[in-house]
Order: C-alpha cells, then sequence, then structure tokens
C-alpha cells in the first residue's frame, strides 16, 4: 500500500496565529539577520517577559528558532524559506502587478452565474 511522504501527521500550522510563538516569530522573522535577547523580544512584543524563555524553548523544540549565546534568532532555514516567498512574490508581482482584474470590477459583470452552490 502506498503512503503519503508529504504527511506529517500535524493537523495545523506549527505556530498558530495569536499566541506567545506567534508574536515572538514574527519578530524574529521580520529581522531574519538579526538576534535578540529575552528582554528585547518581551519589549517588543505583548509577550510577558516571564514567559518568553519557555515560549522561545518550544518553538526551539519545533526547529523555528536558534539560540546564539544568549540570543535568539530566526532558524536559517526557515529565514531561507521566508525570503524565498518574499522574493517569489515580487517576481509575481513583477511579471503580473499590471493584469486588467486588479484594475476594476467590470470583468466580474461578464462572468457566468454559478449558482448559489458556487
Amino acid at each position: 500500500m502506498p503512503i503519503n511522504l508529504n504527511d506529517t501527521g500535524d493537523e495545523g500550522p506549527a505556530v498558530k496565529p495569536g499566541t506567545n510563538e506567534h508574536e515572538l516569530l514574527s519578530v524574529l522573522l521580520d529581522h531574519p539577520d538579526m538576534g535578540f535577547s529575552p528582554k528585547e523580544l518581551a519589549d517588543l512584543t505583548d509577550v510577558p517577559h516571564s514567559s518568553v524563555h519557555k515560549t522561545l524553548s518550544r518553538l526551539q523544540d519545533k526547529g523555528l528558532v536558534r539560540k546564539v549565546d544568549s540570543y535568539w534568532a530566526v532558524a536559517d532555514d526557515v529565514a531561507a524559506s521566508r525570503i524565498a516567498n518574499v522574493v517569489s512574490l515580487q517576481q509575481i508581482e513583477a511579471e503580473y502587478g499590471d493584469d486588467a482584474y486588479g484594475e476594476d470590477d467590470e470583468w466580474a459583470e461578464d462572468a457566468p452565474d454559478l449558482g448559489e452552490n458556487a
């Protein structure tokens, strides 16, 4: 029986929006070439200082962040993936940014009605 090699068994994203993990990771992703102390991360986010260390440890266990001396940064492969996504999106914008569908809604008048179940 064949198996799906891409099935990791996870039910959702590694970090859920609205969590302490998400807040800390967002700051680190915005500055992939910098490291922050836990105090700096607490000052930059709404994450209580008492929760920063535990949250960073969980992110490290997931392979999303790394610790260099007493500073925390986004993991190299996560930063590379984020940069690749930005570059890809910039390329799409450069290639297709002036498409007619984005400029006005007149095209919608010519679209067929797919009914209420569409």
